[in-house]
């Protein structure tokens, strides 16, 4: 449910809305008696007993000319009442009026993803005036002159609110469809125009999250549950987004820490989005980074092949073999002997590395062993790169001889 904050924050930023709607009191009057009940709600302070002139007016003057300025004062007097269910009734109506009521189209379209039971006919109620909304919004912000009591920047401001608003919407109705690019899309506009919305942050990162798009969606939940001040979430909505955020971010990273850092530089700027090259280590990566490092300790030659095949086998392989490896010296390597040839001077030398059944090595010497050796042993040798196939994985080098460990020496005479 919508919290009655969302209202009041939504009053100062649609002035402009005001503009479009309530008519001159004193205009259209039916007769002297609906005079005397407006000016009587317009005197009563108490929105209770405002509503019950307001229903005298509309049972005795359903038809009035003035139906758009009643719809206003009803709005109004739900508002300071805190009953935004009547308040969406009410602005249904204006939205259905025909031609449909701009400023019923913004408070219906405001108002629609609190509703407490959002039915499928609602949503597409709520996305059709969204719809409307930016329509009616070009025509009026379109037109050639501004209303001289507003300023350019005001101007400007009140337009970004209401299309903010609409996107909004729109990205609600998206999300509850289960269309989830179309929802990130509408909610990522929405926070282009207006990046200290925490709502719209926690949303987006829902919205994301759903999409499988952890990082991202992390980056936003952190903001949202961060912001302070203006555009800020309520204090309950905050602690819930701030717990969400900790499970998930414990679920993709394996830990709690950086954590910190995350919602530190989430709200830092005033950017709603991650900065460019933005990363998050996944445990899986984490675990793999200290295992790479332990690696790098106890077998660095080992480490040192992982790395080169796991670049080799990446989708550009060939293209980073050609640039990058070929004709370069590789790190010093260990591998075990498979076979070799020829039988009695061996020159070509095969071997395992990772994988004790599989040839992905091949040793190209300059010169020739003396003597055999027994499949087995273990090799260590530097060497240039020479070729490279990918499938089955094989990888040519070219050694020469003194830069071979491992092989055994010729036996003395």
């Amino acid at each position: 449910m919508l919290d009655t904050g969302t209202t009041r924050k939504a009053v100062p930023a649609i002035a402009v809305m005001m503009m479009l709607a309530l008519p001159i009191l004193g205009q259209d009057w039916t007769d002297r008696s609906e005079y005397d009940l407006v000016l009587a709600i317009r005197a009563e302070a108490d929105p209770a007993k405002k509503l019950l002139i307001l229903d005298q007016w509309k049972d005795k003057y359903p038809k009035t000319k003035l139906r758009k300025a009643r719809w206003e004062l009803y709005l109004a007097a739900y508002q300071s009442l805190g009953s935004l269910d009547r308040m969406l009734d009410v602005a249904g109506e204006m939205a259905a009026d025909t031609p449909p009521n701009l400023m019923g189209l913004y408070w219906f379209t405001l108002l629609t993803p609190g509703a407490k039971e959002p039915s499928p006919v609602l949503m597409g109620r709520a996305e059709k005036a969204a719809q409307q909304l930016l329509t009616g919004l070009g025509m009026y912000f379109g037109r050639d002159k501004k209303p001289s009591e507003t300023t350019e920047s005001d101007w400007e401001q009140q337009r970004s609110h209401v299309e903010c608003t609409a996107h909004r919407t729109l990205g609600w109705v998206k999300w509850q469809r289960s269309e989830y690019p179309a929802a990130e899309q509408e909610f990522t506009a929405c926070l282009e125009k207006n990046p200290v919305n925490a709502e719209l942050s926690a949303w987006l990162g829902m919205v994301l999250a759903l999409q499988n798009k952890p990082v991202q969606a992390l980056w936003h939940l952190a903001r949202a549950a961060n912001l302070t001040g203006q555009g800020a979430l309520a204090t309950a909505r905050r602690a819930e987004v701030s717990d969400l955020l900790e499970k998930r971010y414990i679920s993709y990273h394996g830990a709690v820490d950086g954590l910190k850092e995350l919602e530190s530089g989430a709200v830092s700027g005033t950017h709603a989005f991650p900065p460019a090259g933005f990363q998050i280590e996944s445990a899986e990566a984490l675990k793999a980074r200290k295992e790479e490092e332990e690696l790098n300790l106890s077998n660095p030659e080992l480490a040192a092949w992982r790395r080169i095949r796991k670049r080799l086998q990446a989708q550009d392989g060939e293209t980073y073999f050609a640039e990058s490896v070929k004709n370069s010296p590789l790190p010093k390597l260990k591998g075990r002997l498979i076979r070799y040839s020829p039988a009695t001077r061996p020159k070509d030398i095969v071997l395992s590395m990772d994988n004790p059944e599989a040839e992905e090595v091949f040793l190209r010497l300059d010169a020739p062993f003396t003597n055999k050796a027994n499949p087995g042993i273990d090799i260590v040798f530097e060497g240039t790169a020479v070729s490279f196939t990918r499938e089955p994985f094989t990888l040519t080098i070219a050694v020469q001889r003194q830069n071979v460990e491992g092989w055994p020496s010729s036996p003395r005479r």
